[in-house]
């Protein structure tokens, strides 16, 4: 049976398996699923990768065998990758299911790739987070960085993808992540015209006036770009309706857009543009769950919290996440209700994030800043309203999930936001979300959160207050809704929609070839005269 004809409910890996036993599935991202540093005793370890393509990739290709390349971040990535066999490692290392393999390239360029275009132009681009009277400002050294770092590291992604396509017999399937690889399909294609490939954004895509601030010559290489993979995909049919736009202004790129079927013609390709919201595994963390190490921070947690409620938030310390708002909401919310005081603890439970610019090691100092603050104006010797703690540890969030009465995720906008999915389905105690209405999954969980404006402050010191005095029926059934979202998908299923996606692209190449066919000759008769 063909993948297309399968029920995505009822869809098992074995099947997937099945239909990928002649195909070769290669994942490329920037992060990967597992980041080696040294620990405090001097040995090599291993850490979960962070971020929303982590967790929904490295769920999605237990069923596949397949590779995935992304870079060496560390030291230690480089090093156990250059002494293990073939370069390969095996995730999880018991009991391989996938595989991952590291690029390394050069000091410089990874730096002129990853910082000074990836995180500093493309990212706040994609977010609505210029701040157009003083930066960027695009000079020499960002051209510079576009030509030799952005371009060449992508080129070396295209390189690895390409040895890999090479190295088995079997029909590749290529799945590029996010804003680091835009280019990526386009060096692809120029040794490797026939292969399929899918590219998924994990961020926001911009409405064509605000991708105007990017200068023409970049804008015309990203499209290009994009506009060389068989199928795109975005979190929402906003987004994707957005990049359809951009293609049909017309400066930058020459491409017909063909808005009923959703689809970019650019020279002789056809792009098809589709949105699947990306969603988590929901049984792997209820597995994880069941860890001593989340045991022991849920306990701590409690201890924290004694018999005051907790309102928590999980998020990485970066511009788009809005912590520093969310602080000011929690502080306007006790000073207009001081009948709270004692009672709620604000637990920010943070990852540090990109602490090489300057940015973001201002706003992690910010965010501890305006936390003793607070402290300082509300709190007494038996009460801190706010608890900080700003360390890269998935355990203590998972634990910090369960145990929400309220979770604020005020995002100023989101690709997607998937704690407000993982705290829809961790926690235990009928906790209440409160979700911008700019996160990408504000459209699938709108009916069961309670939404915020997330530049309005005082609307959100609204919500924190709502939520903490919902009567418990109403709490018991806005958390049954979330969880029941979440729970009818899964990032496996997102996977499957990108398979199907692929399939129909091959199809239809199939078809066009057998209509350009000739017809056979016809046969030859003797002459009976």
């Amino acid at each position: 049976m063909e993948l297309d004809e399968l029920d995505l409910e009822t869809i098992t890996p074995r099947q997937v398996r099945q239909y990928l036993k002649d195909k070769y599935v290669i994942v490329a991202s920037n992060r990967g699923p597992v980041e080696f540093r040294r620990a405090p005793d001097g040995s090599i370890k291993a850490y979960r990768g962070a971020g929303g393509v982590v967790t929904a990739m490295s769920t999605a290709l237990t069923a596949t065998d397949a590779v995935w390349i992304s870079t060496a971040r560390t030291r230690e990535d480089a090093r156990i990758a250059h002494e293990t066999s073939h370069q390969r490692l095996g995730m999880p290392p018991e009991r391989p299911q996938y595989w991952v393999k590291y690029i390394t390239p050069e000091s410089t360029e990874y730096q002129q790739y990853y910082n000074v275009i990836s995180n500093s132009l493309l990212w706040p681009l994609q977010h609505y987070l210029f701040d157009v009277t003083r930066k960027p400002t695009v000079d020499e050294t960002v051209h510079e960085a576009w030509v030799n770092g952005y371009r060449k590291v992508n080129r070396l992604f295209a390189d690895e993808i390409v040895k890999e396509i090479h190295s088995s017999d079997k029909k590749p399937l290529v799945f590029l992540q996010d804003y680091h690889l835009f280019l990526c399909a386009h060096y692809i294609r120029r040794r490797e015209p026939d292969v399929l490939i899918h590219h998924f954004t994990h961020s926001p895509w911009v409405q064509s006036d605000y991708l105007r601030l990017l200068p023409q010559a970049m804008r015309r290489d990203l499209l290009q770009g994009m506009l060389a993979n068989d199928v795109l995909g975005f979190h929402t049919y906003h987004y994707a309706n957005n990049f359809l736009h951009c293609c049909r202004e017309g400066e930058a790129v020459r491409a017909s857009v063909d808005f009923k079927r959703r689809v970019v013609r650019h020279g002789e390709r056809e792009t098809y543009v589709r949105h699947y919201p990306i969603s988590i595994d929901h049984e792997a963390l209820e597995r994880i769950t069941k860890r001593q190490e989340v045991a022991e921070y849920r306990a701590r947690f409690l201890a924290l919290a004694q018999d005051r409620k907790l309102l928590v938030r999980v998020d990485r310390v970066e511009p788009s996440k809005n912590i520093l708002r969310g602080l000011q909401a929690f502080e306007h919310f006790l000073r207009r209700h001081p009948e709270w005081h004692n009672r709620v603890i604000f637990a920010n439970v943070l990852y540090p994030s990109r602490l090489e610019l300057a940015e973001y090691r201002d706003l992690k100092r910010q965010v501890e800043e305006l936390s003793h603050a607070i402290n300082r104006e509300y709190g007494s010797l038996e009460w801190d309203p706010v608890y900080l703690d700003i360390e890269d540890n998935y355990p203590r969030s998972v634990a910090a999930l369960l145990e929400f009465d309220v979770l604020l995720v005020n995002p100023v906008i989101d690709g997607m936001n998937l704690v407000s999915k993982e705290g829809a389905v961790l926690n235990t105690r009928d906790g209440v979300i409160i979700l911008s209405v700019a996160a990408g999954a504000y459209q699938e969980l709108r009916n069961a959160v309670i939404p915020v404006n997330p530049l309005d402050v005082a609307e959100t010191a609204n919500a924190i207050h709502r939520a903490l005095t919902l009567s418990e029926r109403k709490r018991k059934a806005m958390a049954k809704a979330a969880r029941e979202t979440v729970q009818a998908n899964t990032s496996f299923k997102w996977f499957l929609r990108q398979m199907r996606a692929l399939r129909l692209v091959e199809r239809q190449r199939e078809e066009r070839r057998r209509e350009k066919e000739p017809f056979p000759p016809l046969p030859r008769y003797e002459s009976f005269d």
